[in-house]
């Protein structure tokens, strides 16, 4: 079981805070500060969702049929580098402290590179280096599809997909000592973001019953779902559609 401040932990912490992010950008067509930038450009959210995945598939279909290209594109910037030093070394006087520091920068870009390339690999699921990326993939096809038949309910969906996932799994980890059988979360990590969306869904004026069955239907499909970030936008906007929130 990963424990809390284990290297483990901060991998999940991180992938979480990814996801959240991914979350606002689902949720920008709704935001009130963007509304003149979308209604002047005349830019649906049913379009900006297919823009996306539109994107998102394309990504994963890439990384698919070439797993490699993110170290290929890495090999191919650190080789232009390369040869952009040495045709500037051709053009300019032989300056020894710009040759130094030119190598000096090219070998800190290359660390980088190299750190945030052994990161990603940390990051990555083992499905996700065959697969690719395919809960990005899901959660902007879901949000799509819940765009399409519940329209502006789907907000309830993103919310729903930007709280109980991180929570249950961020809490599971902290807290959890009781895991659910036949699934990858715990009794600990689903109650605190049973809780968590049951209040912020009553911060929102919800009534309190409406709250509570949209939080339920949250949390019990981010428990039992095959691909929650599939599943949660739809199962949490047709509740909310039906309750007419």
């Amino acid at each position: 079981m990963i424990k809390n401040g284990t290297p483990e932990f901060k991998i999940i912490a991180y992938r979480k805070l990814l996801h959240v992010v991914f979350c606002i950008g689902l949720l920008l067509p709704y935001l009130p500060v963007l509304d003149d930038i979308f209604s002047k450009s005349n830019l649906s959210p049913s379009v900006y969702y297919s823009i996306l995945a539109a994107i998102a598939t394309t990504i994963n279909a890439i990384q698919i049929k070439r797993p490699l290209i993110r170290i290929e594109l890495k090999n191919i910037l650190q080789e232009k580098r390369r040869k952009m030093i040495e045709d500037l070394l051709k053009i300019l006087p032989a300056d020894k402290s710009f040759i130094s520091k030119s190598l000096e920068y090219e070998e800190k870009i290359r660390k980088l590179e190299d750190h945030f390339n052994d990161y990603i690999d940390r990051m990555e699921r083992s499905y996700e280096r065959i697969g690719g990326y395919i809960g990005i993939t899901h959660g902007v096809v879901g949000v799509l599809i819940s765009n399409i038949l519940f329209e502006n309910y789907v907000v309830y969906g993103i919310l729903a997909l930007m709280i109980v996932d991180p929570a249950a799994a961020i809490f599971g980890v902290i807290l959890g000592k009781h895991p659910i059988p036949k699934t990858n979360g715990t009794i600990e990590g689903s109650i605190v973001a049973f809780i968590l969306f049951l209040f912020f869904s009553l911060f929102l004026n919800i009534d309190l019953s409406y709250a509570f069955m949209l939080s339920l239907t949250a949390t019990l499909t981010e428990l039992l779902s095959v691909e929650d970030n599939l599943v949660i936008p739809l199962a949490t906007s047709a509740v909310a559609y039906i309750l007419q929130l």
